[in-house]
């Protein structure tokens, strides 16, 4: 609770802290990554309503970008099932979380090193 508290006040998403408390939990990665898939939907569908509630969402960028998102995730669940199917391991799911959660992890300091010191 304090995790995600923490994530809310700071933008940060909640799947970095339910990701590994799921796997935590022996949690079949498929199904971890799923279920993290579905809480994000309810999140950005949520987010979108009170955009347009408002009369703020920009329509042509969230098209654009809508369509990006579902060719792009239509593509990487195709890639990692055909490498999951050939190779059978489940952990490749786990180590791409792993290797997004990192990242994540080094950007933001980065980022707002980059902003304190002029570079935008």
């Amino acid at each position: 609770m304090i995790a995600a508290t923490l994530c809310g006040c700071t933008g940060i998403a909640g799947g970095m802290v339910l990701g590994p408390l799921f796997l935590a939990y022996n949690m079949v990665p498929q199904v971890m990554s799923g279920t993290n898939q579905y809480i994000t939907m309810i999140a950005s569908i949520a987010t979108c309503i009170q955009f347009i509630y408002i009369g703020e969402l920009l329509w042509g960028h969230a098209l654009m970008f809508g369509l990006i998102t579902l060719v792009a995730a239509y593509s990487g669940l195709k890639a990692i099932n055909v490498y999951i199917a050939k190779s059978g391991k489940q952990s490749t799911i786990t180590v791409i979380l792993v290797l997004v959660l990192s990242l994540a992890l080094i950007a933001l300091p980065i980022d707002y090193l980059l902003k304190e010191y002029g570079y935008k």
